[in-house]
């Protein structure tokens, strides 16, 4: 008896999992940003460098920003269309954004890992491209 009640409750919990799944799937994707948050691209040729490095020193900043950072923000690390290499960081607002510019120009450790990556790619810093979009 106990076991049927428990294959019971698994197989209803199973169904309403996978029913809510695909209730997320009929709705589509949702949005990358509110209105009011920041995305912040960073793109850089890799192309005379290891991208590969320079990918593993990506995900090591990010860990670092996670860690240390006092104002929290979220980062992707990836390629672009045409091999360069970046991530993208999503902040709660301008305020954020900026507070969070300030902690890494402020922070030694960052600035070393951030021209660590470049140089991974054989550039400066100054060769990334950052764009800033707010989302509306």
């Amino acid at each position: 008896m106990f076991k049927n009640i428990m294959l019971l409750i698994t197989f209803v919990l199973a169904s309403f999992s996978f029913s809510m799944g695909h209730l997320d799937h009929e709705k589509g994707l949702h949005p990358v940003a509110k209105s009011g948050q920041m995305i912040v691209t960073y793109q850089a040729d890799c192309s005379r460098g290891n991208a590969k490095k320079a990918m593993l020193l990506i995900e090591k900043i990010i860990a670092y920003e996670k860690k240390k950072s006092p104002i929290k923000y979220s980062s992707a690390p990836g390629t672009w269309s045409d091999n360069s290499i970046g991530a993208v960081d999503l902040h709660f607002s301008k305020k954020a954004m900026n507070q969070a510019f300030d902690w890494q120009s402020n922070n030694k450790k960052w600035s070393n890992m951030f021209n660590d990556i470049a140089k991974a790619c054989g550039i400066t810093t100054d060769d990334f491209i950052i764009n800033i979009m707010e989302a509306k």
